[in-house]
């Protein structure tokens, strides 16, 4: 089997997951792994798939495009990428966490300084807490990024770079090794 990933995107609606899980094993196509999200009453999901070797890319975008006609959803499927590209390197997991006042430059700044030590965010989610924006304060912000970190960074050289980009901005950081914070917040 060959795999794909399939994207769609669209007005969010309860039974969007079940139509493209339906549609992909009408097809043989076995789900991998899913990541999907709703924001400002928009679906958007990314459906990692096992393809059977007979069916082209081609004809399951024409299945989605008969099972979504009238759905007001987009889809793209594509090949895995060839070049895995940096994400390929030895190394580490670890979670960033942010928490600091809502202001347009933190999310470039945090993610400027994780790129510049080759670092990868696989994943980031980001929450403004309303409530201060009545109040005339800065509403806090809260960040979570799942990062992996080449090995032959040197730790220290990197936390030290965060830290100084946390106290340019007003904010606090926090790195951990996944495993570690995954065992700190097991329920």
């Amino acid at each position: 089997m060959k795999q794909a990933l399939v994207t769609i995107v669209g007005p969010d609606r309860p039974g969007i997951v079940h139509l493209i899980s339906r549609v992909l094993a009408s097809q043989g196509c076995h789900i991998l792994s899913v990541s999907q999200t709703t924001l400002l009453g928009q679906f958007a999901g990314v459906f990692s798939t096992k393809v059977p070797e007979n069916l082209t890319l081609e004809a399951l975008g024409g299945e989605f495009a008969g099972s979504l006609e009238g759905q007001n959803l987009s889809h793209w499927i594509a090949p895995p990428a060839d070049d895995l590209g940096p994400s390929a390197r030895e190394s580490e997991p670890y979670v960033l966490t942010i928490v600091g006042p809502d202001r347009l430059e933190v999310i470039p700044e945090v993610t400027r300084t994780v790129a510049s030590f080759e670092a990868n965010i696989d994943n980031l989610r980001a929450i403004t807490i309303d409530g201060a924006r009545n109040s005339g304060e800065e509403p806090p912000l809260a960040l979570v990024l799942e990062i992996t970190v080449p090995v032959e960074v040197q730790q220290n050289v990197f936390r030290q770079a965060l830290s100084l980009t946390a106290e340019e901005l007003g904010i606090e950081i926090s790195l951990q090794h996944r495993n570690i914070f995954e065992a700190i917040h097991r329920v």
